[in-house]
C-alpha cells in the first residue's frame, strides 16, 4: 500500500523515502496542501510504467492507422490493388525525399 507524505516531509526525508520505495517496491505519494502532487517510486517500477505508456502510445497509433486505412479504402474503391501500390510507393518516396531535405532522416539511396 502506497505511503503518503507531505511535501515538507518528502523534502526533509528524501533519501529515506527513496530507500523505502525501493525496499518495499511501493510508491510514496507526495502531497501538497493535502492533494497528491508527485510520486516517488523505484526506478524498476518507473521502467514498467514507461513501457506501459509506450505500449499505449503504439496501440493508439496503430488504431489511428487502421482508421485511416478504412477511410482511404472507402474513398479509393475504384483503384486496383496495383494502382494503389503505385500511388502508395510514390507518396512514401516523396515523403522520404522531403524528410531528407529537412534533415529529419539520412539514408543512402540507389538511384
Amino acid at each position: 500500500m502506497p505511503k503518503a507524505v507531505s511535501a515538507t516531509e518528502a523534502k526533509n526525508r528524501l533519501g529515506a523515502l527513496m530507500a523505502w520505495a525501493v525496499e518495499h517496491r511501493d510508491d510514496v505519494i507526495v502531497e501538497a496542501q493535502g492533494k497528491p502532487r508527485a510520486v516517488i517510486m523505484s526506478f524498476a517500477d518507473y521502467e514498467v510504467v514507461q513501457a506501459l505508456r509506450e505500449q499505449a502510445r503504439r496501440q493508439a497509433a496503430l488504431e489511428r492507422l487502421r482508421a485511416l486505412r478504412t477511410r482511404v479504402s472507402a474513398r479509393n474503391q475504384d483503384l486496383t490493388e496495383e494502382q494503389a501500390m503505385v500511388l502508395a510507393d510514390r507518396f512514401v518516396r516523396e515523403t522520404i525525399d522531403e524528410m531528407a531535405v529537412e534533415g529529419t532522416v539520412r539514408f543512402a539511396r540507389d538511384r
